[in-house]
Order: C-alpha cells, then sequence, then structure tokens
C-alpha cells in the first residue's frame, strides 16, 4: 500500500510518483472547476486521481511530455504554429490548463510532494510537431545585424546540456 494515498478512497493512482506536467494534465482531464477559487488539498488530491483514472496512465504520460515541450518552447517565445496547434487541440482551454497546472503545482508543494522517481521524470519534454531545432539541438537567432546573430541551445532537445552549463555558472559563483 501506498503511504500518500490515505485519502478519502483506496486507489491504484499514486499521486506522489506523478509529475507536475502529469498532475496538471490529469486536473485538466477531471472534474475541477473551471473557476479560480480555494481548494482544499484534498479536493485538489482526488480530482488528480480522478484525471489520472480517465486518461490511463499512457495517455496522461503522453500529453505531459507534450505540455512540458510546450512550455519550455512557450518560455523562450520558440513555439512554432505547428506545434501551437497541436497543444490547442490537446487543450482547448487555456485557462482551464493555466488553473490546472497552478493546482498542480500546490499539490506538489503544500500537498502530497513528489517521489525521488517522478523528480527525475519531471523534466521529460518532447514537441508534438516541427520543433525550431529540427532536431539538432541548436536554433539559429538572426538579428537586424548580422554580427548579432548566434545559435541558442534548444530548450526541448538540449536541456541536459543546459541544466549543466546552469550547474556549473552556480558552482563557479
Amino acid at each position: 500500500m501506498t503511504t500518500a494515498l490515505t485519502h478519502s478512497r483506496e486507489t491504484a493512482i499514486d499521486v506522489t510518483s506523478l509529475t507536475g506536467a502529469e498532475r496538471a494534465v490529469a486536473l485538466y482531464a477531471s472534474d475541477m472547476p473551471n473557476t479560480r477559487r480555494h481548494h482544499t488539498g484534498e479536493q485538489v488530491h482526488n480530482w488528480i486521481v480522478q484525471g489520472a483514472e480517465r486518461l490511463g496512465t499512457e495517455e496522461m504520460q503522453r500529453r505531459a511530455v507534450y505540455l512540458r515541450g510546450w512550455q519550455l518552447l512557450n518560455v523562450n517565445n520558440l513555439v512554432t504554429p505547428q506545434i501551437q496547434a497541436r497543444h490547442e487541440q490537446r487543450f482547448p482551454k487555456a485557462r482551464r490548463l493555466l488553473l490546472a497546472d497552478q493546482a498542480g503545482s500546490g499539490n506538489v508543494f503544500c500537498f502530497d510532494g513528489m517521489s525521488d522517481e517522478a523528480r527525475a521524470r519531471n523534466r521529460a519534454a518532447t514537441v508534438d510537431g516541427d520543433c525550431p531545432c529540427h532536431g539538432t539541438g541548436g536554433i539559429a537567432v538572426w538579428g537586424a545585424d548580422p554580427d548579432a546573430s548566434c545559435e541558442i541551445l534548444c530548450p526541448v532537445h538540449s536541456r541536459a546540456q543546459i541544466d549543466a552549463f546552469h550547474r556549473a555558472r552556480r558552482a563557479g559563483a
């Protein structure tokens, strides 16, 4: 028996074993209300379980890695029209997705926590479509001045390199 599921009912879903994106996807698929208001930790937990059961583990994880890839590209203003269209097909209610992501984050930090295994998978990301790096790991950035042009690391396909850079920078500081 898992220790994380001592709430209202026994279930096969261990919420602590879900990544942040998996929780957001599960909440999006659940009966969670579309309005922003205070929900108890137990309500959010139960909606995560409900959404995960509705989608099934495989589909929830598939949608979660696409969501994480979209988030990484979006925060860097690199989402292509094809990736955006597929994201909107998967999650047509943008506000609901935002609320689900916020509630899922709160669940991690304030209620259920996250297992080491889930934490290790938490950064998993991929794209469903034409990534701006075309699978090379580098994205050309063209400025008005040709001398200002450069190549940046793809936030999806070069995640390990980016993380290593930041670790080295922190170690040197």
